[in-house]
C-alpha cells in the first residue's frame, strides 16, 4: 500500500513540475538541391508548440505544429512549385511529435514521428538541447526522402530536386 501511495505521489509531483514549452523565436530550415543548378533553402516561422518538460530535458515530451504554407526561399516562382509538390493547401501543418529525448555524446538523440504530407514515419533528430532558468533552447538536425512522405521532388525542364530534405531546426522555449 506504501509502495502504491508513493508512486502515485510520486507520478503527481512530476505532473506539477511539468511545465508547457512556448515558442518564442524560432526557425525551421529545409535544404535541398536542384541538381545542375542550385539550392534551395526554404524557411518558415510558423511554430507552435504543445510540448511539456518536468526536471530535466530528458522529459520533454509532446509535438510541435510547423506551418507549410509560410514556407519561403529567395526564389516566389520556386515557391510555388514546392508549394504545390507538398500540397500546402491539402496538408497545411507537419507535426513532429517527441517519443523520447536520450542523453548522448554530442548532446541529445530526439526519436519521435514526423507527420508530414499525410504520411507518418520515425525521425530522429540530433539535438543540442540547453535549459537555463526558464528558457530552454534547441538545435537540431535531421533529414528524410520526400518520396517517404509521398511527395515527388518537383521537376522543371531539365532540372530535377534531389529526394533528400535536410533540416536545421532552431528554436527558443520559455517554461509557462
Amino acid at each position: 500500500m506504501k509502495k502504491a501511495f508513493l508512486l502515485v505521489i510520486m507520478a503527481t509531483t512530476t505532473y506539477l513540475t511539468a511545465g508547457n514549452l512556448v515558442v518564442t523565436n524560432g526557425q525551421v530550415k529545409a535544404h535541398t538541391e536542384v541538381f545542375g543548378d542550385s539550392s534551395i533553402n526554404p524557411s518558415t516561422t510558423g511554430l507552435n508548440s504543445h510540448l511539456t518538460m518536468g526536471k530535466n530535458i530528458e522529459s520533454i515530451r509532446g509535438s510541435i505544429d510547423i506551418s507549410m504554407s509560410i514556407l519561403k526561399s529567395d526564389n516566389k516562382d520556386r515557391d510555388e512549385h514546392m508549394l504545390e509538390a507538398i500540397e500546402d493547401v491539402k496538408y497545411p501543418v507537419a507535426k513532429y511529435t517527441f517519443k523520447d529525448v536520450v542523453k548522448s555524446d554530442n548532446g541529445y538523440i530526439v526519436n519521435g514521428i514526423l507527420y508530414f504530407h499525410g504520411v507518418k514515419k520515425p525521425l530522429v533528430i540530433q539535438a543540442k538541447i540547453m535549459k537555463s532558468n526558464k528558457k530552454v533552447n534547441f538545435k537540431g538536425t535531421s533529414s528524410f526522402l520526400m518520396s517517404s512522405y509521398d511527395v515527388k521532388p518537383p521537376k522543371m525542364l531539365f532540372l530535377t530536386v534531389r529526394d533528400q530534405i535536410d533540416l536545421d531546426i532552431d528554436v527558443k522555449f520559455e517554461t509557462r
